[in-house]
């Protein structure tokens, strides 16, 4: 599979949480948001700009929404 920044995830696909790469504190309060690797997203929306949209499928269907700076630091894939 092929593994990209969360930035680059198209709009209504699924995606698996690879990785965080981010310091403690951004990746502690991910955590709080019940982000984790091995979590599986949906995108909802990503324009290119400005926050991304994502519902978190692995826990109850929560929607987030991440600014584009932390979601940078989040490594994603594809799930088939």
């Amino acid at each position: 599979m092929v593994v990209m920044f969360l930035t680059e995830a198209n709009n209504e696909k699924v995606v698996k949480i690879v990785s965080i790469d981010a310091g403690r504190g951004a990746k502690q309060r991910l955590i709080a948001l019940g982000l984790h690797p091995n979590d599986l997203i949906q995108i909802i929306s990503n324009p290119g700009f400005g926050p991304i949209l994502i519902k978190n499928i692995s826990k109850n269907d929560a929607r987030i929404a991440i600014g584009r700076g932390i979601a940078q630091k989040i490594k994603v894939e594809y799930i088939n």
